[in-house]
């Protein structure tokens, strides 16, 4: 399967972040979680937060998200 990333529920309020990012099909998130796609609800998250920590060990995804995240934010 090709490995996806989809804008799963539209944009924030000021246009450019994404609320919610689906991944489907990366070899890091399977490995790891033993799942083919995760959701991340990303409002749910950062609500006001100024700073996010994505924290796990080796191998769990952290870096697939964050690769992932870096053409939307």
């Amino acid at each position: 399967m090709d490995d996806q990333v989809k804008q799963a529920d539209g944009v924030s309020r000021d246009g450019y972040q994404p609320l919610s990012l689906m991944l489907t099909g990366f070899k890091g998130i399977r490995s790891g979680l033993g799942r083919d796609t995760i959701t991340l609800d990303l409002e749910a998250l950062v609500g006001d937060a100024q700073l996010v920590a994505i924290a796990g060990s080796n191998g769990r995804g952290k870096t697939t998200v964050m690769d992932n995240l870096h053409p939307l934010c």
